[in-house]
């Protein structure tokens, strides 16, 4: 095993373990507070938005099966672009409910979203750059270490959907 394998895999582990400990230390704090909830409104528009996501990730699946596979097997693994248009209908979905304020709880603060976003953005970086010895190969086709390369721009995407959506929020409050 190459040091940079170890590195990654090292800073894998760590990631997990931050992450899981901010989850459940915020999961904490929201069981003892009680007063974030998403409310019917809301309710309704995450359920819209997994329906168009959804529809998003199927559709695309069946494009890519009938139109691009051939052209693009000797580019990209398969296995990887499945998880892109995974990927893809999450980020449908986020976007939709950011754009509908219905991606944070009624009474939540959105900073700590940010933050956790920032974080997960800045682990796949770090881990992608640990991997960069085994992602393209001599023949140029992208593979399944590429997939911390996906996870940061899906999460970079979010994010500046949430720094959009907070400007125009921010816009109408002065307004």
């Amino acid at each position: 095993m190459s040091s940079a394998y170890v590195a990654g895999y090292i800073v894998g582990i760590v990631v997990f373990v931050v992450v899981f400990l901010v989850a459940w230390i915020i999961g904490k704090k929201v069981l003892r507070k009680g007063t974030e909830h998403y409310d019917e409104r809301q309710i309704l528009i995450r359920g819209k938005g997994y329906k168009i996501s959804f529809m998003t990730t199927i559709l695309i699946n069946i494009f890519y099966s009938c139109f691009l596979y051939d052209l693009t097997k000797e580019i990209v693994s398969p296995q990887l672009v499945v998880l892109g248009t995974a990927f893809l209908g999450v980020a449908v979905y986020s976007i939709y409910c950011i754009f509908n304020d219905a991606y944070v709880e009624v009474g939540q603060n959105i900073t700590k979203w940010l933050a956790l976003v920032v974080f997960v953005i800045a682990a796949n970086v770090v881990a992608a750059i640990s991997n960069m010895d085994r992602g393209f190969k001599s023949t140029g086709i992208v593979t399944g270490y590429d997939i911390n390369i996906l996870v940061a721009v899906v999460f970079s995407v979010i994010l500046v959907a949430m720094l959009i959506k907070l400007a125009i929020d921010k816009k109408e409050e002065r307004a």
